[in-house]
């Protein structure tokens, strides 16, 4: 009597199963040593009786769509045709069907499982040569200055997130109880407490920064438990005497961002300096205008105006090379 592969799969799924007859059992075990493709068409029905037997919780499951995904993979595409002594008809055998879709579930929740805790790759935002804005996967927002880079990265067991930050930036955070907000400025810390604020943390400084626009944060490291600043505090780290302090900020602070500037009666030298820390052409002035004093009001202008501005509030010229604004005059010696 010819059998299909139905038959034979059902006998092995018996004779696994210690449910098959004397007769069957010597049936399969003769069919399965003539040669090794029986034998490991056998044991892979084996393997998954094993490993289903490991599986301690059962679950509800299409049991004929998993037995039909298991069967296209067991099965070269040409049927297989074997003979088998005369014997009743078994019935469908529900075990192995069973045993099948075990291992397949557990195999998907496997991967579904390790795919939800993996850790969120690395995200790197770079500002080099202009400012940058972005949104951070978490929702915050966040505002590179130039020569600036972010890496942002999720702890999902800690429930962190964490920016390990080499320059100056705004973070617009988006506060969530439940979760924490760091920023690494290479071991010093700044802890979210529901907030706006601005890190300045360039490596070759000796200094790191922190303005609170908005809300509350914590300035800390792992052996100081540092300060908390709260809106319109600054806090700074001293690197070399790894102490804190609290200063009063400068009203410039965010300009970069803003390209908002205010003056009131500031030296020459210092207004020059803020602005060269923000545009890509520089004003370059003599010692002799650098006692020059200046109240005045910059809203986003460009630096070509800006100059201009400067030099007609202080009786100078303006000389303009490829690359700088020069700023001349007989100076200012007795402002």
């Amino acid at each position: 009597m010819q059998h299909t592969d139905n038959d034979i799969d059902e006998l092995i799924g018996k004779y696994l199963a210690g449910e098959a007859t004397p007769e069957e059992s010597a049936y399969i075990e003769n069919w399965q040593s003539q040669n090794d493709t029986n034998r490991k068409y056998v044991d892979q029905f084996r393997t998954i009786f094993v490993k289903a037997s490991a599986v301690k919780e059962w679950q509800e499951f299409d049991t004929d769509a998993a037995w039909g995904k298991l069967r296209s993979k067991l099965h070269s595409p040409k049927g297989r045709e074997v003979s088998m002594p005369p014997t009743q008809q078994p019935q469908r055998f529900l075990y192995l069907k069973i045993a099948a879709s075990i291992l397949i579930v557990c195999s998907i929740s496997f991967f579904i499982y390790r795919g939800m805790n993996a850790p969120i790759k690395s995200i790197e935002v770079v500002a080099e040569k202009q400012t940058i804005g972005d949104t951070l996967p978490d929702g915050s927002g966040v505002f590179l200055n130039k020569k600036t880079k972010l890496t942002y990265s999720y702890n999902k067991k800690k429930k962190s997130h964490i920016v390990k930050l080499k320059g100056e930036a705004y973070f617009n955070i988006n506060h969530q109880d439940d979760k924490k907000f760091l920023v690494d400025a290479e071991g010093v810390f700044i802890r979210d407490i529901g907030t706006s604020f601005n890190v300045t943390a360039y490596p070759e400084s000796n200094t790191v920064e922190v303005l609170v626009e908005e809300g509350e944060v914590q300035f800390f490291t792992e052996d100081n438990a540092g300060i908390h600043l709260k809106a319109g505090g600054k806090g700074v780290y001293d690197k070399k005497n790894k102490t804190f302090s609290i200063e009063q900020p400068e009203s410039n602070v965010l300009s970069y961002k803003t390209k908002f500037f205010s003056f009131s009666n500031a030296d020459l030298i210092s207004v020059v300096e803020a602005l060269n820390h923000v545009y890509d052409t520089k004003i370059v002035i003599g010692k002799n205008l650098q006692n020059c004093h200046l109240t005045v009001s910059f809203n986003d202008e460009d630096i070509h105006e800006i100059a201009q501005v400067i030099a007609e509030t202080l009786n100078l010229k303006v000389r303009e090379t490829s690359t700088e604004i020069i700023l001349e005059g007989e100076g200012c010696e007795n402002q």
